[in-house]
């Protein structure tokens, strides 16, 4: 879990000290830095919500303990509840200190009537994040192979997402697969709350997250399982 919430503050404390001087493309009125803190917040999103989530479950289950919880007194469904409740606690706490982060080390906040879109993108982001987190511990079946399987899942988006770069460059047919998938729904909501000119038109990336996260809560709901698969 301490791994959970230093991971982005460690990414943005780097990628931030290699942009906080650059250009953003052909963007004069901004420093690609305030386009470098959405990214990471969104990545402490991915990271907190849909990582570790998937492999905390799926380690869990492959123990035993989701099994053994079942025959004791305590109904399962609200141990499973207050994993999902410490979860949000330890990605709430992440992306607030993210955000915290870029204000006091690159003076970096979001915009004044960027409320409503960092609100958007952290409720939507957290809940499609965090269904497909439990979508995805059903399908591993071993603690060991937990962790590389949920975050082969990720990074590759997230380095074509813009997660890392914001002044990245890739093919157009990539530009439009990418923006298929929630990562980089989730990094154009949250870069709009810090972007001045950004033009408030948030209906397609929330859409994406929206259906994503629906399509996850139906193959979690449908998938998943309290005992291990394999011994």
């Amino acid at each position: 879990m301490i791994f959970t919430f230093l991971l982005p503050l460690m990414v943005l404390a780097l990628v931030g000290m290699m942009n906080s001087g650059d250009d953003l493309g052909d963007r004069t009125d901004i420093k690609a830095i305030v386009f470098v803190v959405p990214g990471v917040l969104a990545f402490a999103v991915v990271v907190a919500a849909y990582a570790h989530l998937a492999t905390r479950i799926a380690v869990l289950r492959a123990e035993g303990v989701l099994k053994r919880i079942r025959t004791t007194p305590m109904d399962p469904r609200t141990y499973l509840f207050a994993h999902l409740v410490s979860n949000l606690i330890t990605t709430m706490l992440a992306c607030a200190s993210t955000v915290l982060l870029g204000v006091v080390a690159f003076d970096v906040s979001p915009q004044a009537d960027g409320a409503a879109a960092l609100t958007l993108g952290l409720v939507l982001g957290i809940m499609c994040f965090a269904s497909l987190g439990l979508a995805l511990s059903s399908v591993i079946s071993h603690a060991d192979t937990a962790a590389p399987i949920t975050h082969a899942t990720y990074l590759p988006l997230a380095l074509v997402s813009g997660v890392f770069d914001p002044t990245i460059d890739i093919p157009g047919w990539l530009e439009m697969l990418v923006s298929l998938f929630p990562v980089r729904a989730l990094v154009e909501i949250l870069t709009s709350a810090y972007d001045p000119m950004a033009d408030g038109t948030l209906l397609g990336p929330s859409l994406v997250l929206t259906l994503w996260g629906i399509a996850a809560i139906a193959i979690a709901l449908r998938t998943f399982k309290w005992v291990p698969t394999r011994k």
